[in-house]
């Protein structure tokens, strides 16, 4: 990936720098949205920019850039970096700040296209670990710039041998750090919660997916029924459906990614194939 765009001009990424005075530097202050990009097509384009612009909207932040023109600049950079597989990160800022604290008239809007992040076949075909944590995020709705308790525990994670958290609060657990959480039932009833998360795009494909062939329940989740479930699994554009097998050393089910979990990633990355050729066959 040879080049970003960076408020609307292309810029080497050896050269990608922004001012110190930026207040999603100082202060947070900024959202971003993150997918992937599939022989050349942005996969579930508009949902990821429906998010982008809602949170932007929550955040009283100013998009600079309709829907039209958003997409045909990130549709410009992937052509100009000659790649048909890849990932973008788009990131949206209060811009430059004269005291550090108040946000600029004009926002900052950063396009960076990356290598699209993929999980090693043994976490697919042994399932991960989590780390509960007792939190929600603030704004948890909102794709915000915000992960510090993500990183405050990352050092304990690690020594614990886990790979991932699952945030908890009040006896319900919500979320992953950067996916959505999904349990299966005994009777392979998929389970997901209703609130203190953030409305993955993902999720939603896999909501729609599960809703042909199983039962699906979208609730409030409580601890204790994480630990006695059969099946426990993540979601996101780099994930798809991904087993949990372990959380807080207690084995989830049978300790080996369920036939739910493999049945849901395998008919979610059907879905992107089609998507791709769905859009292609348009164009």
């Amino acid at each position: 990936m040879k080049y970003y765009n960076l408020n609307g001009h292309l810029i080497s990424k050896e050269d990608a720098y922004i001012h110190i005075s930026d207040v999603g530097l100082q202060r947070g202050y900024g959202i971003f949205d993150y997918f992937v990009v599939h022989t050349g097509i942005p996969l579930f384009f508009d949902d990821y920019l429906d998010r982008f612009e809602y949170s932007a909207q929550f955040m009283n932040l100013e998009l600079p850039l309709n829907r039209a023109a958003m997409k045909k600049r990130i549709l410009d950079l992937i052509a100009v970096n000659k790649t048909l597989d890849c990932a973008i990160k788009i990131i949206l800022t209060g811009g430059f700040s004269e005291d550090g604290y108040t946000p600029a008239s004009t926002p900052n809007l950063f396009i960076l296209p990356m290598p699209a992040i993929k999980h090693g076949v043994r976490e697919v075909e042994q399932g991960i670990r989590l780390m509960t944590v007792d939190y929600v995020r603030d704004l948890p709705e909102v794709k915000s710039l915000n992960y510090v308790m993500s990183l405050i525990v990352q050092r304990e994670m690690k020594n614990r041998g886990m790979q991932d958290v699952l945030y908890h609060k009040n006896g319900y657990v919500s979320e992953s750090a950067r996916s959505n959480f999904f349990i299966v039932k005994e009777d392979n009833t998929v389970v997901t919660a209703a609130k203190n998360i953030l409305l993955g795009v993902t999720r939603k494909q896999i909501i729609e997916l599960a809703h042909q062939h199983f039962k699906v329940e979208v609730r409030d989740i409580t601890i204790e029924e994480v630990f006695s479930a059969k099946e426990a699994f993540l979601t996101s554009s780099s994930k798809g459906a991904l087993a949990v097998v372990n959380i807080d050393g207690q084995t989830i089910g049978n300790g080996q990614p369920g036939v739910v979990t493999k049945a849901l990633d395998k008919l979610y990355n059907e879905r992107l194939v089609h998507y791709a050729e769905e859009v292609l066959a348009i164009i």
